[in-house]
């Protein structure tokens, strides 16, 4: 059993593990915990059983909280915390600049695309940020990030003084006639075609077609209007995937 931390700007997912196909999993807010026993707490709650003594992964694009996971480790687990980075998985070259910059999160999805979907991938992931992770012949080799959708319309509502705070979903029309529908054609409908616009012209550097795969909680957004599949759970599948490599390397 392995326990997983998904540490998001916005959320956090916790998910408890056997063999990194199954997940029993839940979502809270990432700044409701600042301390190792805030975590247990929640976990007891939320698991009853099987959360002591565990080896846990963290993929965590909030540093500041990675120390909190130290001390839950060492405290409630059973000393072993794996951080997923992508200078310590060597079994994708990692083509850019700077590597260690990578996004974990990121790193989780390029892991699992290319162990369920082979060298040819693109990976689309709707958080707070979407990104976009281009594996081409085995080679991660970059992407774009893209402000999310939440992100726009809160920046619309914070930025100005009338615009309202809309429901967080794609418009049926492209011409609005309320000020909702307005706001919604312009950050998701329009973030959507940025992203088709996107993947058309990366799809221009492969010599074969790759897969392309949606996850993130939003990723419904696209469905029917963007090609590819969509897989919830490919991160935490890269997660357990870097765990299982990294405790076989340390044996």
């Amino acid at each position: 059993m392995v326990l997983l931390f998904d540490v998001g700007n916005t959320h956090t997912t916790i998910a408890l593990t056997r063999d990194g196909k199954e997940f029993e999993k839940y979502r809270i807010s990432t700044s409701k915990y600042e301390t190792e026993d805030e975590i247990y707490a929640f976990l007891k709650s939320f698991f009853k059983d099987f959360i002591e003594n565990l080896p846990i992964v963290v993929s965590s694009v909030v540093p500041s909280v990675n120390v909190v996971f130290e001390y839950f480790a060492k405290k409630y687990g059973n000393g072993e915390v794996y951080f997923v980075n992508a200078p310590m998985y060597d079994k994708i070259v990692w083509n850019v600049n700077y590597p260690k910059e990578i996004g974990a999160d990121r790193v989780c999805d390029v892991i699992a695309a290319k162990r369920d979907y082979g060298d040819n991938c693109i990976v689309i992931d709707y958080g707070t940020a979407i990104t976009i992770e281009v594996l081409r012949d085995g080679v991660y080799e970059g992407g774009a990030i893209i402000p999310g959708f939440a992100m726009m319309i809160n920046a619309l509502f914070k930025g100005t003084a009338k615009l309202p705070l809309v429901e967080l979903r794609p418009s049926e029309t492209f011409v609005g006639k309320d000020t909702e529908s307005n706001i919604q054609i312009g950050t998701i409908n329009a973030t959507v075609g940025a992203i088709k616009y996107v993947i058309e012209n990366i799809l221009q550097e492969f010599k074969v077609e790759p897969k392309i795969i949606h996850t993130g909680g939003q990723s419904v957004f696209v469905k029917n209007i963007v090609d590819g599949i969509i897989d919830k759970d490919l991160t935490l599948r890269g997660m357990y995937y870097f765990y299982e490599e990294k405790k076989n390397t340390a044996r």
